[in-house]
């Protein structure tokens, strides 16, 4: 089922909402850590393509279906690199929209800080971005120029 979708930074009135997604994977972070991220993001002066974000997808009933925490990195083995240690899509009728609507606006902010690459983490805890444990092993996606 082909729908449109909102894809961006995460809104302020979002913030709960992404929440839950997070909360049913089972990351290890409470509402108030993430509502403190968000927050961070919020209250940033100017647009950085060098600093982290959290990416939403919505759908055209206010729906939160995708979150992903992204920011760039380097990895020895490729590069320049938008690390995705968070993507998380739900949706029971349209999957594989949200994930090529995610997936395209993670491309596209790839693209803009010259990353030849996305790395996307596996699902899972040990993933959580701000554990600090070493790039987690993930899928990795070509980013053509």
């Amino acid at each position: 089922m082909a729908m449109a979708y909102r894809v961006g930074p995460i809104q302020r009135h979002q913030v709960d909402l992404a929440f839950r997604l997070i909360e049913v994977v089972d990351y290890p972070i409470n509402l108030a850590h993430w509502r403190n991220i968000c927050e961070r993001g919020f209250s940033r002066r100017y647009v950085s393509s060098r600093l982290g974000d959290i990416i939403t997808v919505e759908n055209a009933l206010g729906y939160i279906q995708g979150v992903s925490v992204a920011h760039p990195g380097n990895d020895p083995n490729y590069g320049h690199i938008l690390d995705v240690p968070v993507f998380i899509v739900a949706t029971a009728a349209d999957t594989a929209g949200v994930s090529d609507a995610l997936l395209g606006h993670l491309k596209t902010m790839a693209r803009a800080d010259n990353c030849g690459y996305l790395i996307v983490a596996s699902i899972g805890p040990h993933a959580w971005p701000d554990k600090g444990s070493d790039h987690p092993k993930g899928i990795v996606i070509p980013v053509p120029a």
